[in-house]
């Protein structure tokens, strides 16, 4: 079975970062305001909600100050007779723990009263984390599968609805590999013909499109659900060889075989993103569940979700098919974290919420 080859493209912007507000609207914001000159990935965010960047060391922000409002971004006044507070320690807690799998999921929690906004800068990308009403910040972050085994320094740093910072915290996070099997596909030349040069440019553009902006805070709780019901016939980060060739690109996502027509269900709460046809994923469901995770169904026979709207765990979203490059009727199911493909399964049997 086949389906999602190759690794998910994160966007990275070059110009303007779009930031895409509470009502819907889209603001352009100069890179160097909203991100620092290195840039970063674009969020879904709040009106109100303070941005973070860091460069050079020094973090900024940039507040939103009304939706639809052109010159909307604007840096926060500072006053000489404004104490600027001490930053505290913040004490990280990090899930599974301070080593992570190629392809798996690393959850950070931490206490920082006081804190409005935070940021997230690891292996020289920047998060965000979502900060509860108790100061209480969460983020989970993905390793992505052409990661190779090293250490890296995660660092936090929280910020008050005023932009100055203050708390920190930093930890050592080491990625470890993760053995997985290799997947020898034999394709007939009509099988084959779907995966061109064209096909996989214009999926990229897709999927850039698709992981340009994230909703906010997290609307799910608990695990995941398996979306639909068969046998797992290829499993997450596989390796490819295409009728006897070099093995390549990893595989994205879990494929779960099963008959055409089989219910495909929402694993878990949130919006839906995206409906459509994809060149080599063939027709597609994307949930956003806030928090920077998203949820991917693929080589759907038929769709009967509808873009925009919320859905329930456990709600039909369309049905196992073939379409775009396989084998046989299959489910393509990915999750991500801020665009970067993770092993679904993980999701299935932990939860990486924040309240746990």
């Amino acid at each position: 079975m086949t389906g999602g080859h190759g690794p998910a493209s994160t966007p990275r912007w070059r110009r303007r970062a779009v930031l895409a507000l509470g009502g819907g609207a889209a603001v352009g914001v100069p890179l160097a305001v909203a991100f620092g000159a290195r840039g970063g990935a674009s969020s879904r965010v709040a009106d109100g909600e303070v941005l973070f960047a860091t460069e050079g060391g020094v973090t900024v922000a940039a507040r939103i100050a009304s939706a639809g409002s052109p010159q909307s971004a604007t840096l926060p006044a500072t006053s000489s007779s404004t104490p600027t507070p001490t930053p505290v320690a913040l004490g990280l807690e990090l899930s599974p723990g301070p080593e992570v799998g190629i392809g798996e999921t690393l959850r950070v929690r931490a206490r920082a009263p006081g804190a409005a906004s935070a940021s997230l800068e690891f292996r020289g990308s920047m998060y965000r984390a979502v900060v509860g009403v108790d100061g209480k910040l969460w983020s989970v972050l993905g390793v992505p599968l052409d990661e190779v085994a090293a250490e890296h320094e995660l660092v936090v740093r929280a910020l008050s609805a005023s932009g100055a910072v203050v708390g920190t915290g930093a930890a050592r996070v080491v990625v470890v590999p993760v053995e997985r099997p290799v997947d020898y596909l034999q394709l007939t030349a009509d099988q084959a013909s779907v995966l061109t040069p064209e096909a996989a440019a214009r999926e990229s553009a897709l999927r850039a499109a698709q992981f340009s902006a994230f909703d906010g805070a997290p609307r799910w709780r608990g695990p995941f659900l398996q979306p639909t019901t068969g046998s797992f016939t290829t499993r997450f980060g596989q390796g490819r060889s295409i009728n006897g060739g070099p093995i390549g690109g990893f595989h994205t996502g879990l494929d779960i075989g099963a008959p055409e027509g089989t219910p495909v269900v929402a694993a878990a709460d949130g919006r839906v993103a995206w409906v459509g046809v994809m060149p080599i994923r063939g027709n597609s469901v994307l949930i956003d569940h806030g928090g920077g995770v998203k949820s991917g169904y693929h080589h759907l026979l038929a769709t009967q979700a509808v873009e925009g709207e919320f859905v329930a765990l456990g709600a039909p979203i369309g049905q196992v098919g073939a379409t775009g490059l396989v084998t046989g009727p299959h489910l393509h199911w990915e999750v991500t974290l801020w665009g970067v493909n993770v092993e679904p399964l993980t999701w299935a049997r932990l939860e990486f919420g924040p309240t746990v």
